[in-house]
């Protein structure tokens, strides 16, 4: 019987290990020869074979199916690299926005081919960027990436689909030697990751939106679209390549691109009206509404708060809490432990970062985050407080003792985290800790999210601004105001918001799976369905006593098929 608690381990994160599969080589690609790992026909190679979906699989999966041509992509990797080899076998490589394989030559050598799906945004401005990224920080930072070996980011080429053929990772990801690390261990990599860190933060851009190679930019934008980043002109910041300000090619409501701006942005507050107009795009052009079971407000409504709130970011610009954590900072926001890898003899030093697919330059304040894996607990303290276990622990069940230790543990790799950020990255610290009033960094957040779950979570962003509108500094008067009737409505609304909200966190927690209900290739999806089912009937009988068998229903996010 499954307990309704949340899972005491942490959740990883999509494409933290990456599934493989081997297939021999024909034609062109090379002399079929044995290797490790599951045989898969050559179709396979286009297809999504990386976990499973709880909820409308099929989609999912048509969102991730690339054809490409393998051969021409084999012969490019062939000549690749320190010395041409022809390639002996391939093995499959995937992700949540990507497809990779890994390729080895007759002569032992290993490249990745890199190849983005469609929902990872324009495939040709992501392969131009991450290009660039990985370029930009070899050239002015000691962090180390793979280098590009070959690239396209126009699928009119022979493979017929953009790629990106480079160095396979030195090391072993961090996955595979975490649980086996001593505590003093972990602070080592720790340490070392932040001073990594460390070397993006004291780099400052003029701009926010997408890294390029100058080059590579003018056929994308006029020069005089993009803002130069080096004196050399090598590079520049250019569109945003980041999937939240694009819809994705299988999406037939998209708006057209040029109803708003995908950057670059010269300020915070044309960054955060850009998001309100793209919002204000996608609610006035879209077909269908999310069908939600909580208030949603009219295209009019939604329309009315995305404009208050860029009555807010007209007058942030110059806020006295903002400062240089505004500045413009590139940040890699997907460390998880599979974009890591250490050093095999010593576990502590990092011998390669991955995965700088889709990466923006973004305000520092909304760059800086703990990684996946350092993530707080819940009610975690900030600052300089020691974590500790809770009052009575040794008056708990084993379960719920479990549990606090679980969470205990994950409180210290935190604090660690924390500490050293103070230490050896100090703006990024305070960018992240405690300089920008929170509900800023909720209100860029919750603005762009208003196309996907309605008024709600912005309209109390703003609420709270207006409630603490002196408090926060601002020293003309609040260009919005609410009701009391307006306010009180809104407080019925926001408990349902909140309590679907909380539904969907824990329902994901319990199943150990995210927002599209992605389940990983190493565990059953056969059983994760019937603990779906399962925690399904739990809630609704939980829930029985404040709503019907339906509405409990609509709250969870993985209803039955």
């Amino acid at each position: 019987m499954l307990s309704f608690r949340r899972s005491s381990r942490s959740l990883k994160p999509r494409a933290s290990k990456l599934n493989s599969a081997t297939i021999h080589p024909l034609s062109s690609c090379g002399t079929p020869l044995t290797s490790p790992g599951k045989a898969i026909a050559r179709e396979e190679l286009f297809t999504y074979t990386n976990g499973h979906f709880l909820i409308d699989e099929e989609t999912q999966l048509r969102r991730r199916y690339l054809k490409f041509d393998i051969d021409a992509l084999c012969d490019l990797a062939a000549t690749a690299g320190a010395s041409p080899s022809p390639i002996r076998t391939i093995e499959k490589l995937e992700g949540g926005f990507s497809k990779a394989l890994l390729l080895t030559k007759e002569n032992d050598e290993e490249v990745v081919a890199k190849l983005p799906y469609h929902i990872a945004g324009p495939a040709s401005l992501t392969t131009a960027s991450e290009v660039a990224v990985l370029q930009y920080v070899k050239d002015y930072t000691r962090i180390p990436v793979p280098a590009v070996l070959s690239w396209s980011s126009d699928s009119s080429n022979p493979v017929g689909a953009e790629y990106i053929i480079m160095e396979k990772a030195a090391g072993v990801p961090l996955y595979e030697r975490w649980e086996g690390m001593a505590e003093i261990e972990r602070l080592g990599l720790i340490q070392n990751l932040v001073k990594l860190e460390a070397q993006l933060s004291a780099i400052a851009f003029p701009a926010y939106g997408g890294l390029y190679r100058r080059v590579d930019a003018d056929p994308i934008r006029s020069p005089q679209a993009c803002v130069d980043v080096d004196s050399s002109d090598r590079f520049c910041v250019g569109p945003s390549c980041h999937p939240s300000e694009h819809v994705a090619a299988t999406d037939s409501s998209a708006p057209r691109s040029e109803s708003f701006s995908h950057g670059p942005w010269r300020t915070l507050s044309d960054l955060g009206k850009s998001i309100a107009k793209r919002e204000i795009s996608r609610i006035t052009h879209r077909q269908s509404t999310p069908g939600l079971p909580f208030h949603q407000g009219s295209i009019q409504e939604q329309t009315q708060l995305l404009k208050s709130a860029v009555s807010v970011f007209q007058r942030i610009d110059s806020h006295p809490s903002i400062g240089q954590s505004a500045q413009p900072t590139l940040w890699h926001t997907d460390l998880h432990m599979g974009n890591i890898f250490v050093a095999p003899d010593e576990s502590s030093r990092i011998v390669s970062l991955i995965d700088f697919q889709s990466l923006a330059i973004h305000p520092r304040f909304l760059q800086a985050r703990w990684p996946v894996f350092l993530k707080p607990p819940t009610n975690y303290p900030k600052g300089l407080v020691k974590p500790t276990l809770p009052d009575g622990f040794t008056s708990l069940d084993e379960e719920s003792q479990a549990a606090a230790l679980q969470e205990f543990s994950q409180a210290k790799l935190a604090k660690a985290y924390e500490v050293a950020k103070f230490l050896d990255d100090r703006v990024a610290h305070d960018a992240m800790v405690n300089v920008v009033p929170r509900v800023f960094r909720e209100l860029f957040v919750r603005c762009g999210e208003v196309s996907e779950v309605g008024t709600v979570p912005l309209r109390e962003c703003l609420i709270e601004i207006s409630r603490n509108w002196s408090a926060l500094d601002f020293t003309s008067e609040c260009p919005y105001s609410f009701s009391d009737e307006e306010i009180s409505r809104h407080e019925r609304q926001f408990a349902e918001y909140q309590a679907w909200n909380d539904v969907q966190q824990l329902a994901m927690e319990c199943l150990d799976t995210d927002a599209e209900g992605w389940i990983a290739p190493q565990l059953d999806i056969a059983e994760k369905r019937r603990q779906n089912r399962e925690l399904l009937a739990m809630w609704i009988e939980r829930a029985a006593e404040e709503r019907t068998s339906d509405e409990a229903r609509a709250l969870w996010p993985f209803p039955e098929s």
